[in-house]
């Protein structure tokens, strides 16, 4: 009868450590719930805020952005959105070894969020912004114009076929 109380006592550790296991990514859920993380781009001109599934939720801009062109603000929208999700593994990581430690699954769970969060590109030596261009066209580049081939001769020309041709609204198939 010792074996039975041997399993008995196997089964109820089992179902303690799956029940303890269970609440310790529960927390872990809740956790990853509330990570929200912003950075800021352009000497703080441009600020995202990502949530907990990396995704933008916040976009800010200063008076700073008013000295850039749009492709430049949309360029620092971006920057500073890859910023903050390069944080995202990180933070990730944290929550995982507070709430469950290690083991296959946590490791699975930080690997994932490094491999579809990467490191933020490096940032650019801050300049000085060049002015706003008013210019609502370019001025192409004149290039030389290319030698024209001579043209072509012309088609010869057929004569007109005789009026015995017309076949009016009849079938040009006749019949026999």
């Amino acid at each position: 009868m010792s074996d039975l109380s041997d399993v008995e006592r196997m089964v109820d550790d089992w179902e303690r450590d799956a029940v303890a296991k269970s609440q310790r990514y529960e927390a872990m859920q809740a956790q990853v719930q509330q990570i929200s993380i912003t950075e800021s781009v352009a000497n703080g001109a441009v600020a995202v805020t990502v949530g907990h599934n990396g995704l933008p939720t916040a976009i800010k801009m200063t008076e700073g952005v008013r000295a850039m062109a749009p492709d430049e603000i949309a360029a620092n929208v971006m920057k500073a959105i890859q910023k903050a999700q390069s944080k995202y593994p990180e933070r990730m990581a944290q929550i995982v070894a507070e709430t469950v430690g290690e083991d296959d699954t946590s490791r699975h769970i930080v690997a994932t969020a490094v491999d579809n969060f990467p490191p933020a590109p490096p940032e650019d030596e801050p300049s000085t912004p060049e002015p706003p261009r008013r210019q609502l066209f370019e001025a192409a580049e004149e290039e030389p114009p290319a030698p024209k081939a001579p043209p072509a001769p012309p088609r010869p020309t057929r004569p007109a076929p005789p009026d015995d041709d017309d076949f009016g609204d009849q079938s040009f198939l006749r019949r026999d």
